[in-house]
């Protein structure tokens, strides 16, 4: 009987074993194809959420995968870091191995774009700066001849994959230049690229350390398929 109980913690100590080696495979593997899939510099981190994991590579089916990456540079705009849900994944363990394919049933994520892909399209001179936890529109601007000090603070929509700056009440610290004028200077606009996962934005916030957007993608093929940038 001791013998018995002493194989079976033996056996259970190896599909243990079995199940995190094979985990941590998948991890790296799925990490691999997409840094490859959309050019990325450096592997995201890639998690697989579920115990056992074994029962989901059997069945090719995971309830949910998390992929986070780093700084990327997507066409001309820069992109502090993707955060991205993955639901529903169909990704048959050998097929990963071998001829990977990966789609996701639903993408829900977020992307956050630094401040200074706004302020690169602001007129010379201005700059945007968090006060408070409140980022602000600030500096000094040219008209004319003239160098007049403003200040303002913003928010941002979004439309059709474009994110415009809405300027609040500008303060001049003097009234010699049009403030329509000043208005259309401060609201430049960033056509988003074709985001990893063919996120499509839904929702912008400003947060401290830049713009966070809000995004969702439906049947979305993670590796394996055509690049979508």
């Amino acid at each position: 009987m001791r013998k018995f109980l002493v194989f079976l913690i033996f056996l259970l100590i190896l599909l243990v074993a079995a199940d995190r080696g094979a985990h941590y495979a998948a991890e790296n593997e799925i990490a691999k194809r997409i840094a490859q899939q959309y050019g990325m510099a450096t592997e995201p981190e890639v998690t697989i959420e579920g115990i056992p994991f074994l029962n989901q590579a059997i069945n090719g089916q995971y309830s949910e995968i998390r992929v986070v990456t780093g700084a990327l540079s997507i066409e001309d705009v820069q992109v502090d870091r993707v955060d991205a849900t993955l639901s529903d994944v169909n990704a048959p363990f050998a097929d990963l191995l071998s001829s990977p394919t990966a789609v996701a049933g639903t993408v829900d994520g977020t992307v956050l774009l630094p401040y200074s892909e706004l302020q690169k399209r602001l007129p010379p001179g201005v700059v945007i700066e968090t006060e408070n936890g409140t980022p602000r529109i600030s500096g000094d601007i040219a008209y004319q001849g003239f160098s007049v000090a403003l200040q303002s603070e913003f928010t941002i929509e979004v439309e059709d994959g474009i994110l415009t700056v809405i300027p609040g009440e500008i303060q001049l610290g003097e009234q010699i230049i049009p403030k329509g004028w000043v208005q259309t200077s401060l609201s430049p606009s960033i056509k988003l690229p074709r985001l990893p996962f063919d996120l499509q934005v839904t929702d912008v916030e400003l947060l401290p350390n830049g713009v966070q957007a809000t995004a969702t993608g439906t049947d979305v093929p993670i590796v394996g398929g055509q690049l979508t940038q």
